[in-house]
C-alpha cells in the first residue's frame, strides 16, 4: 500500500484515538448513567465555543452572534406538518411578534382548549422554537392542547428588556384574544426552559400585577436560571468543581458573558471577571434582607455534597472587589439591571402567582435556582410542584428521541400535571 496512504490512515486513527480519550477524560458524576452522552454534548459545547471565537478574528463579529451561527447550522430546518398529521404547524403572529403555533386537527370542533405559550432557552444569544418541535408536537398531539413559541430578539441586537417585553406583549395579545384560537382565556399555561424559563417567570409576574386581563392558570418552568446576584450556589460550585473555568461549557463563565450580551450587546470584561468571580455584589448586601432570598440553607443539605462551601460575606469579597477592580462602583452601575424582577424574578413578586411547576436536574449549574424559586413560592403561599430528576443534565428534554429513562419520565410527569392541573 502507498506509504502516504498508509501515513494518512495512521494519523486519522491517531486523532481519532485523540479525540476519544478526550471524551473520556471529561469528568462527570460518579452515579451518573449517561456519561457518553453528557460528554459528547460538552465536547460538542467547548467544540462550538472553539469554533465562534477562531470565527470572530476572521469576521470581527460579536462572539455570541458567531456562536448562534454555529449551534443552529446543526438545528432542524423549520417544517411545516405534513400533509394528513394530526398537528398543523405554522408561523403567526401575535400583536405583531412572530410565534410558531402548532394545531391539533383532532380537536377541531371539540369546544375551547387549553393552550401552552413556550418560551425558548438559549442563554440570551441562541435558541429557536424549531428546536423544541418534537416536545411542543408531543403536547398539541396527546394533550389537545394549542401551543405556541414565541420568537422573541435574540442578543446582541435585542438587549435587555426587549426578549420580555416582546413576550409580554404577545402573552398580553393572546390572553386578550384567546377565543379566536378556540382556547379557553382560563386556561393557559406560560412556559419556558433555561434562559426561556426566566423570561416566562417574568411575564407571569407582569401577567399577574396587569388588571383586566385573565391570569395565567400555571407556570411551567423547566430547569431556570432565575437571578444572576449569585453564582456560587452549591449547584455552581459543582459544576466549577467537576469543570473548573473551562470555557463552552454551561458554568459560570459562559452564563456571565451571556448576561453581559444581553444586558449590554457586547463582552464587558470587567462585568463578565467581576460575575464570574462572583465578586459583583458586595457583602453588605448580601447580608441584606433582601437577598434573605438566596439564602443558601433554603437548599436542602442533600443537594450541597463534600463540595460544598458556605458563602463567605463577612468582608473578604470586599478585598476581592478591590483586587478586580469592582467593588461599589460597578455594583451602583448594575444593581437595578440584577435585582429587575424582568431579569431576576427571585426578586419579584411573588406573593399571588398561579399553580408552579419547576423541573430541576441533577447535573446542573442552574439546579438550585428553581430550588429557591420553590421555597421562596412556598413561603408566599404559592402551590407549586417541584420535580427533580438526579439523573438529567441541563438541556435534556431537547432530546426527544434519546431513550433515556429520566427524560421519558420527564415529559410523562409533565403531561400528568398539564393533564390535571390545567
Amino acid at each position: 500500500m502507498n506509504v502516504w496512504i498508509l501515513s494518512i490512515i495512521a494519523v486519522a486513527a491517531a486523532a481519532a484515538g485523540l479525540i476519544i480519550k478526550y471524551i473520556w477524560d471529561i469528568p462527570t458524576e460518579d452515579t451518573f448513567p449517561h456519561k457518553i452522552l453528557y460528554r459528547c454534548v460538552y465536547l460538542y459545547g467547548v467544540i462550538s465555543y472553539t469554533a465562534a471565537r477562531l470565527m470572530g478574528y476572521v469576521n470581527r463579529r460579536c462572539f455570541t452572534s458567531n456562536y448562534y451561527t454555529v449551534l443552529m447550522s446543526f438545528a432542524p430546518n423549520p417544517r411545516e406538518s405534513p400533509a394528513g398529521s394530526d398537528v398543523a404547524i405554522d408561523a403567526t403572529e401575535f400583536d405583531g411578534v412572530k410565534v410558531r403555533q402548532y394545531r391539533n386537527r383532532r380537536f377541531k370542533d371539540q369546544g375551547l382548549r387549553p393552550a401552552f405559550i413556550f418560551i425558548h432557552g438559549g442563554g440570551y444569544v441562541v435558541g429557536s422554537p424549531v428546536i423544541y418541535d418534537g416536545l411542543l408536537t408531543k403536547i398539541c398531539r396527546e394533550l389537545g392542547y394549542y401551543v405556541a413559541a414565541i420568537h422573541y430578539p435574540l442578543a446582541p441586537e435585542g438587549k435587555f428588556p426587549e426578549a420580555f417585553d416582546e413576550c409580554l406583549k404577545a402573552c398580553l395579545w393572546f390572553l386578550r384574544n384567546a377565543s379566536e384560537f378556540s382556547v379557553d382565556q382560563d386556561r393557559v399555561v406560560i412556559s419556558g426552559d433555561s434562559a426561556g424559563g426566566q423570561i416566562a417567570a417574568s411575564v407571569v409576574q407582569a401577567l399577574c400585577n396587569t388588571p383586566s386581563i385573565p391570569r395565567p392558570k400555571a407556570q411551567v418552568l423547566m430547569y431556570p436560571c432565575l437571578q444572576f446576584l449569585d453564582l456560587r450556589t452549591p449547584s455552581y460550585q459543582r459544576t466549577r468543581w467537576l469543570h473548573g473555568e473551562q470555557p463552552g461549557i454551561l458554568n459560570h463563565i459562559t452564563m456571565s458573558t451571556f448576561l453581559s450580551v444581553y444586558l449590554f450587546g457586547e463582552e464587558d470584561s470587567r462585568f463578565i471577571e467581576a460575575v464570574s468571580a462572583n465578586t459583583h455584589v458586595p457583602d453588605e448586601v448580601r447580608r441584606s434582607e433582601r437577598l434573605k432570598r438566596l439564602d443558601h440553607d433554603l437548599i436542602p443539605r442533600e443537594f450541597k455534597g463534600p463540595t460544598y462551601r458556605p458563602p463567605n460575606i463577612n468582608g473578604n469579597n470586599n478585598k476581592m472587589n478591590t483586587e478586580h477592580h469592582l467593588g461599589n462602583a460597578l455594583w451602583s452601575e448594575c444593581k437595578d439591571l440584577l435585582l429587575d424582577y424582568r431579569l431576576s424574578p427571585l426578586m419579584g413578586d411573588l406573593e399571588g402567582l398561579p399553580n408552579t411547576y419547576v423541573i430541576t436536574c441533577g447535573v446542573d449549574f442552574l439546579r438550585d435556582d428553581g430550588i429557591l424559586y420553590c421555597q421562596n413560592l412556598e413561603k408566599a403561599g404559592v402551590k407549586v410542584t417541584h420535580k427533580h430528576y438526579i439523573e438529567s443534565f441541563h438541556g435534556i428534554i431537547i432530546f426527544p428521541r434519546t431513550r433515556i429513562p429520566s427524560s421519558t419520565v420527564m415529559r410523562k410527569d409533565l403531561f400528568t400535571f398539564l393533564r390535571q392541573e390545567v
